[in-house]
């Protein structure tokens, strides 16, 4: 017969160690109930979240036209290689120039190149690394 622990309702240090396989279920339970609350998403949806919070940010700056073709934009995030960033070649929010929010402008950089790109706008850079530019 299990006996019953009553659990504070502020957990403090002391009490955590103390109890670590109470402490253990407790989160096993969150875990099951909030799934992707706080931990890295699986590699499926892992595209899916990267989209969203660029789509979100787009949004909030007014920077995603109407014309842009969502499932482009989709395919750029979902056939985005391991270990790499997605950019904004033309920065939402540049000092000299604002991009779209649409699947031409985006690109794929390692994390040191967008750093280094930070949030400028280069038109040597942009030309020497695009294959080609679109202007619709």
């Amino acid at each position: 017969m299990k006996t019953k622990v009553k659990i504070p309702k502020l957990l403090t240090i002391a009490w955590c160690k103390k109890n670590k396989k109470i402490v253990q279920e407790m989160n096993a339970k969150y875990d099951k109930k909030y799934p992707s609350y706080w931990r890295r998403p699986t590699d499926a949806d892992y595209w899916i979240t990267k989209y969203q919070s660029h789509k979100i940010r787009a949004e909030k700056l007014n920077r995603q036209p109407a014309w842009a073709d969502e499932q482009a934009i989709q395919k750029v995030f979902r056939d985005a290689p391991d270990g790499v960033e997605i950019d904004h070649q033309i920065p939402l929010c540049g000092e000299e120039v604002s991009g779209l929010h649409v699947s031409n402008n985006l690109a794929y950089l390692t994390q040191k190149e967008n750093c280094q790109k930070s949030n400028k706008f280069t038109p040597r850079y942009f030309i020497t690394n695009r294959a080609t530019i679109s202007l619709d």
